[in-house]
């Protein structure tokens, strides 16, 4: 991982995972008085109102620029940048703001294909009530996914993460095959957007 000039990389190892897991699982929503209680709204609900309204700024803080140079071999995901001082133990959460561009390398040093996508995620552990016309459902643009690619190979993409923060989203390996592997099926890797 590496900082850039306007953004900040945070990536934890299995320690931090332990920490941050229990929000994920949170999905449950109380109503209050204002807004509708985001369990009550359908994943599929048509969304009409701007992300912006929908999903006020948790920290204050979004945007930036990130640079992320990530690695997954057979077993999982790991860090490649400049900031990985822990002897190479296995990282498998990384954190950025929201509304950020992201430029991601994804070198795979594993011996079968393996990719990169992130999966959705309920919004009402940050969010319990949106106004009419928001999704209670938030994902990663379709841009952030990379497709298998081969032992070796090397591909970077570009995007812009979700508006949505305060929430963890899983991420895995693309590769139908590896939805068996723990360290590659998203049940140990999130992208906390802050």
């Amino acid at each position: 991982m590496k900082r850039t000039e306007h953004g900040r990389i945070a990536l934890f190892g299995r320690m931090g995972l332990g920490l941050l897991l229990p929000a994920v699982g949170f999905v449950h929503c109380s109503p209050s008085s204002s807004g509708v209680s985001c369990a009550s709204i359908s994943p599929d609900a048509a969304t009409t109102t701007p992300a912006t309204t929908c999903y006020p700024d948790n920290d204050g803080i979004n945007g930036g620029a990130y640079t992320i140079d990530l690695a997954v071999d057979d077993t999982g995901f790991t860090s490649t940048g400049s900031d990985d001082n822990d002897g190479g133990t296995t990282k498998n959460i990384i954190g950025t703001q929201n509304d950020a561009m992201v430029t991601l390398t994804l070198t795979n040093k594993g011996t079968m294909p393996h990719g990169f996508q992130v999966g959705c995620v309920s919004v009402c552990s940050s969010y319990p009530n949106l106004p009419a016309g928001c999704s209670p459902l938030a994902c990663f643009p379709p841009d952030s996914t990379i497709a298998p690619i081969m032992p070796g190979a090397t591909t970077t993409i570009m995007f812009n993460t979700p508006t949505p923060d305060g929430l963890l989203y899983p991420f895995s390996s693309s590769a139908p095959g590896d939805s068996k592997v723990p360290g590659l099926n998203g049940s140990m890797s999130q992208w906390s957007l802050m």
